[in-house]
């Protein structure tokens, strides 16, 4: 990041670091108890909205680096003699959008810092306490399906399994798609999974 506030703007971000990471390790628990109240589905509605505006944000202190690395790198325009680059440089450095996104930018920042530090602090009014574990790794899952535990669905995969095979009008270049539709419950998964294992 070339700004002039880089800084600055690093110190924020690396607090947001270390109280994202408190966060987590307290949502890893809330994930394994897996308990519903309402005020822990407020709290978790005003983490998601935190994160959307950090993730914004991020894009915007990226898409403000890039678009100030092209104003300023030589290579990337026209050639010009060095004084000219050196006026330029100035000037960008001079610029009143670039005071004001950096005024701007800190500002959203340090409201940003404060909205992560009451999240963590309603933590702990939570009383969530954080998982001492480490990263758990969540179960991997797969395709593959018992067939000896699945009952009435071969017709079905049989027909599904004709579609895919013949060629029709349907088709995408070499490939076909075929949808699975129903009620929640009536197996879809199961039957999409039988075939896939064929």
């Amino acid at each position: 990041m070339k700004f002039a506030d880089k800084d600055k703007f690093s110190s924020y971000l690396k607090k947001w670091q270390t109280l994202l990471r408190i966060i987590n390790a307290s949502l890893e628990n809330v994930e394994e108890k897996q308990t519903s109240s309402r005020s822990l589905e407020l709290w978790l509605s005003d983490l998601r909205d935190v994160a959307y505006d950090a993730e914004y944000i991020i894009d915007e202190l990226t898409t403000e680096a890039r678009r100030r690395q092209i104003t300023e790198d030589p290579d990337a325009a026209s050639p010009t003699c060095k004084v000219g680059r050196y006026f330029s440089a100035c000037f960008l450095r001079l610029n009143p959008s670039t005071a004001k996104f950096s005024t701007k930018m800190e500002f959203r920042l340090k409201s940003l810092t404060a909205r992560l530090e009451e999240a963590v602090a309603m933590k702990d009014a939570l009383s969530l306490v954080e998982n001492d574990r480490g990263i758990r790794e969540r179960p991997r899952t797969n395709s593959l399906v018992d067939e000896s535990c699945v009952y009435g669905r071969e017709c079905d995969k049989e027909i599904v399994l004709h579609l895919l095979m013949n060629d029709s009008d349907d088709s995408v270049g070499d490939s076909s798609v075929v949808s699975i539709v129903g009620m929640a419950g009536v197996g879809k998964t199961t039957l999409a999974q039988l075939v896939y294992t064929v």
